[in-house]
């Protein structure tokens, strides 16, 4: 009993670090976008979407080295679908901004066609490769160059100062909120097995939340001041990230070739999610009805993996 209520206090805790984290994450690279003037779009797309697909990362190459692949594939596209139905869907339905700019469309919209058709090109090729590996590496440099290219610096909201401080204290910030979400994700899993809850739950719901906390945080923290192109570039580039970053990595370090057939299931709600959001928000409205839907792919995720990770008798967590 005892053990349980320092884990609660652990829980309280660590959820008080990560909200003050995420606070001082935004403010820093708010700043630093100023002063630089690459815009928010582009500085949630590069640095804030690679900086909070950490986790990602790093379960990709520990995965990779014991070779242990399915950890990391599940995280890649769990991870897209968590991001797109679950955490895009709660800060569009809080965001006090109900019209998205057009200039932040013209880059978003491709993207997230992209996000959706790359997983359905994985589908279709089947057999993931080291050249295909190579491939996404390549096509994660395009994406960098498309935001840069396509969303020019915001010149006139150029302020004075040094840029290197504000993203030194970014990361500093965007450390402590990986750290903390750690933490978060390994209290709730002792809470949640304390109580009686199956594994396989556990595992669809607290791990799979638990490697998307920062974007979750983050995001949720850039909307309510206002930074809605920052929320949507950390979102949809954190996609990008995984199916061509993270992904690329892992066919690259792996010393197999993967057969994708075999997530279809995971892989079809990696496709459904960003097609979904691109289709709510092509006319630059962002109404509360959109959320509800995107929530609605989330449950039908769940179930999904729910009933795939009963039908096979429940997947060991840890």
């Amino acid at each position: 009993m005892s053990e349980l209520i320092i884990q609660i206090l652990i829980l309280g805790g660590f959820i008080a670090l990560l909200v003050k984290s995420a606070i001082f994450a935004i403010e820093s690279i708010v700043k630093f976008s100023k002063i630089t003037g690459i815009g928010e779009l582009a500085a949630g797309f590069v640095i804030v979407a690679v900086a909070t697909s950490t986790p990602e990362i790093s379960v990709a190459f520990f995965s990779t080295a014991s070779e242990n692949i399915g950890i990391t594939l599940g995280d890649i596209f769990g991870s897209n679908v968590t991001n797109i139905a679950l955490i895009s869907a709660i800060f569009l339905l809080i965001s006090p901004i109900k019209k998205i700019e057009h200039k932040t469309l013209r880059t978003m919209l491709p993207l997230l066609l992209a996000s959706s058709a790359i997983p359905l090109l994985l589908l279709m090729t089947q057999d993931g490769t080291k050249f295909i590996g190579v491939a996404l590496l390549a096509v994660f440099g395009f994406f960098l160059y498309y935001v840069f290219k396509f969303h020019p610096s915001e010149q006139k909201e150029r302020v004075g100062g040094s840029a290197i401080k504000p993203l030194v204290y970014f990361f500093i910030g965007i450390s402590l909120v990986i750290v903390s979400s750690k933490f978060i994700v390994d209290s709730a899993s002792f809470l949640a097995e304390s109580t009686g809850i199956r594994e396989s739950v556990i595992g669809a719901t607290v791990v799979a939340i638990g490697t998307s906390l920062p974007e979750l945080t983050i995001d949720i923290v850039a909307v309510k001041r206002r930074h809605l192109d920052l929320a949507l570039g950390d979102i949809v580039g954190s996609c990008i990230s995984n199916i061509t970053l993270v992904l690329g990595i892992v066919l690259v370090l792996s010393s197999v070739s993967i057969n994708f057939g075999i997530l279809s299931s995971l892989i079809g709600f990696a496709m459904i999610a960003p097609f979904a959001l691109f289709v709510f928000i092509r006319k630059a409205l962002v109404k509360k009805w959109h959320s509800f839907l995107l929530f609605g792919i989330y449950a039908a995720f769940l179930l999904t993996i729910y009933e795939i990770q009963l039908h096979i008798g429940g997947i060991k967590i840890g």
